[in-house]
């Protein structure tokens, strides 16, 4: 899961998409205050999606749905105590009376948060291209598989003939899409084996079989985390490239709508990767669309 000498992928951001990066001169925003996913210059995703730029014999172009997991216990715990705290004491503690932190799950809110994702930018979004992502990507963390399901859920329930029931739903989980590497158990990872006992070929309400696609000899205890290393930007960003270059890999000319649930950091890392303007305090279970051109 680390960094080999594979060569890493050459990607950009292309403006002029959504209201996160209107030129090449756009500046940061806050997520707070601007809709970030505001379509600046097409009235619809149909026609955003149209007006792709066609594949060229050196580049080929994407859109990527980057979605922020949910609120886990450990962001519950970070607004109860707050930032300074969370940092100084309880961020390196494995959880407290409200729940566990290590490789956490969604709170009751958090679920209520991707539902509301799935309903409000998900389903507007699928409805209007008639079409799913051709290919699903995830963090391996339980929080994002969670978010996965709570969310997309609700198109698979509206559009079941998108879905081939006759074979299970496939969700590849890269390691390296995982949320910056410190000290803090909540971004420790579970054993491999308790993860697939809980989610793996997980049916959801709509009846869609959701099958985890781990990568080749995926270990089955965390070989990244560890109690005394703080992942620096620059770590973060090779980690985050090396799991793009893995990404589109793994799909074709042909896919162009791709869908990667992950963690504000992985996020923020694309965003820089990309030479996307930053998006900031993007709050738990929103969403961040960009349109990339990747260099074959």
């Amino acid at each position: 899961m680390t960094q080999d000498k594979k060569p890493l992928i050459q990607i950009k951001a292309l403006p002029g998409y959504f209201a996160a990066y209107r030129t090449t001169e756009s500046n940061d925003i806050d997520s707070t205050k601007v809709n970030h996913l505001d379509l600046i210059n097409h009235t619809s995703w149909k026609e955003l999606y149209a007006n792709i730029p066609t594949d060229t014999d050196r580049h080929e172009y994407k859109l990527l749905v980057l979605a922020r997991h949910g609120q886990g216990y450990h962001n519950a715990a970070i607004l109860r105590y707050g930032q300074e705290l969370w940092s100084k004491k309880w961020g390196v503690l494995n959880g407290d009376e409200h729940g566990e932190w290590l490789d956490s799950k969604l709170t009751p809110l958090g679920k209520k948060q991707v539902s509301n994702t799935g309903k409000e930018v998900l389903l507007p979004m699928i409805q209007d291209l008639k079409i799913l992502p051709h290919q699903f990507f995830s963090s391996p963390m339980r929080r994002c598989l969670e978010t996965f399901i709570g969310s997309w859920d609700h198109v698979f329930k509206e559009f079941p003939e998108l879905v081939d029931n006759q074979k299970p739903l496939q969700v590849k989980i890269f390691e390296n899409l995982r949320e910056t590497l410190n000290t803090h158990p909540c971004n420790e990872r579970v054993n491999h084996s308790i993860t697939v006992k809980e989610y793996q070929d997980y049916k959801t309400p709509s009846g869609v079989t959701v099958h985890w696609d781990y990568e080749d000899n995926y270990p089955e205890e965390d070989q990244l985390w560890s109690t005394d290393h703080w992942e620096t930007k620059e770590e973060i960003d090779l980690r985050i490239r090396d799991a793009l270059t893995s990404v589109f890999e793994n799909v074709t000319s042909n896919d162009k709508l791709i869908s990667i649930t992950c963690h504000s950091k992985v996020i923020e890392s694309i965003l820089r990767i990309t030479n996307h303007p930053a998006i900031h305090k993007l709050d738990t279970a929103k969403v961040v669309c960009i349109i990339v051109e990747i260099e074959k």
